[in-house]
C-alpha cells in the first residue's frame, strides 16, 4: 500500500512540477517582452532555463537537503535526461512529422556547443565527482554559450522583433502571480519528486539511481517534448531541434553548475557503469542522425530502440 502512496505522490509531483514549470516560463517571457527583450532572445535564454527547470530544481533541493545518499541524484538526473532527449524526444519528434529537417544554423552553432559542453560535462565526471571549481568553468561556459546565441541573432527575427516592440505591451498582477505561482509550485514539487524517489527506492529495495535515471528523467523531459512535437507539427523544425540541442546544453552546463557551488556532486554505480556509456551512445546518435541535415522517420524509430535498450539495461532486463 505504501508503494502505492509513494507513486501516486511521485506522479503528482512531477505533473506539478511540469505545469509549475511552464506556468513560471510563461509568466517570465511576458515580463522579458514588456521590457522589450526580442523572441530570439527570450527563446534563447528564458525559454531554455524554463524547459530544463525541473532538472535544475530537482537536483539542487537534493544538495541542499544535506543528504548524503542524495549526492547522486543531480548527475542521474542530468544524465537520465539527456538520454531521454536526445532518444526519446528526438525520434518521437521524427516519428511525428516523419522528416526532421535541420537547419544550417543548429549545425554551425548549436550542434557545436552540445557536442563541447557533453563532452567537458563527462571529462568532469570520469574521477566520480563534480565540484564546485568545474561548475564554475561550467557556468562561465553556459554564459558564453547565451552571449554567443543572443549576438548571432538574425536579421530578419530583429526587424520582427522591433515591429513588435512597437506594440503598446500591459504587464498586469496576473503576470507576477503566475510568476511567483510558478516558483513556489517548482519547489514543493521538486522537493516531493526527490522525497518520493528516496521511499520508493527503499521500498523496493533498489538504487534511487534507476527511478532517477527513467521516470523522473522523462517526467522532467516531458516539456521538451511537447514544446519539440507542437513546434515540428507547425514546421518549426529549428525550433523543435534547437529545443533538444538547448536544454541538453544546459542541463549538462547549468543543472550540474549550479548545485555544485554548494556541495560537491557524485557519480552512482549505475550511472558509472551503464548510464555514462548509453550517454556517449545517445549523444553520437543524436549528432549522427542529424549530419545529413534532417532526421528520417526510420531514424526516429532506432532513437527509441535504443533508449529501450537502455531502459532494459538499467533496470535489469536485459
Amino acid at each position: 500500500m505504501d508503494l502505492v502512496i509513494w507513486i501516486s505522490i511521485l506522479a503528482v509531483a512531477l505533473f506539478t512540477l511540469v505545469k509549475s514549470s511552464d506556468i513560471f516560463t510563461q509568466a517570465s517571457e511576458q515580463i522579458g517582452l514588456y521590457f522589450g527583450l526580442s523572441h530570439f532572445v527570450i527563446g534563447a535564454t528564458i525559454v531554455a532555463v524554463g524547459s530544463s527547470m525541473p532538472e535544475l530544481a530537482t537536483s539542487f533541493i537534493t544538495i541542499l537537503s544535506g543528504k548524503k545518499e542524495l549526492l547522486t541524484f543531480p548527475i542521474d538526473n542530468i544524465i537520465g535526461s539527456n538520454i531521454a532527449n536526445c532518444l526519446l524526444v528526438g525520434g518521437f519528434t521524427a516519428i511525428a512529422v516523419k522528416v526532421l529537417k535541420v537547419k544550417e544554423k543548429l549545425i554551425d552553432i548549436d550542434l557545436p556547443f552540445f557536442f563541447i559542453s557533453s563532452a567537458i560535462f563527462l571529462l568532469f565526471i570520469m574521477d566520480g565527482t563534480f565540484d564546485y571549481r568545474e561548475g564554475i568553468l561550467s557556468l562561465i561556459l553556459l554564459t558564453i554559450f547565451i552571449w554567443y546565441i543572443i549576438t548571432t541573432e538574425d536579421e530578419e527575427k530583429t526587424v520582427i522583433d522591433k515591429k513588435e516592440k512597437k506594440k503598446k505591451r500591459i504587464l498586469g498582477p496576473k503576470t507576477f502571480i503566475y510568476f511567483i505561482g510558478g516558483m513556489v509550485g517548482i519547489y514543493f514539487a521538486a522537493d516531493y519528486t526527490v522525497s518520493s524517489v528516496l521511499k520508493i527506492s527503499e521500498i523496493l529495495k533498489i538504487q534511487s539511481a534507476i527511478i532517477t535515471m527513467i521516470i523522473v528523467a522523462v517526467g522532467t523531459s516531458l516539456p521538451e517534448l511537447i514544446v519539440s512535437i507542437q513546434a515540428a507539427k507547425k514546421g518549426k523544425h529549428s525550433i523543435a531541434l534547437g529545443n533538444i540541442f538547448g536544454s541538453n546544453t544546459f542541463n549538462v552546463l547549468a543543472v550540474a553548475g549550479v548545485p555544485s557551488l554548494f556541495g560537491t556532486l557524485e557519480v552512482s554505480t549505475k550511472a558509472a557503469s551503464i548510464g555514462i556509456p548509453f550517454f556517449i551512445v545517445a549523444t553520437f546518435s543524436f549528432i549522427f542522425t542529424t549530419s545529413d541535415d534532417q532526421i528520417q522517420k526510420w531514424e526516429g524509430l532506432a532513437l527509441l530502440i535504443v533508449y529501450l535498450a537502455f531502459a532494459g539495461k538499467l533496470t535489469g532486463i536485459l
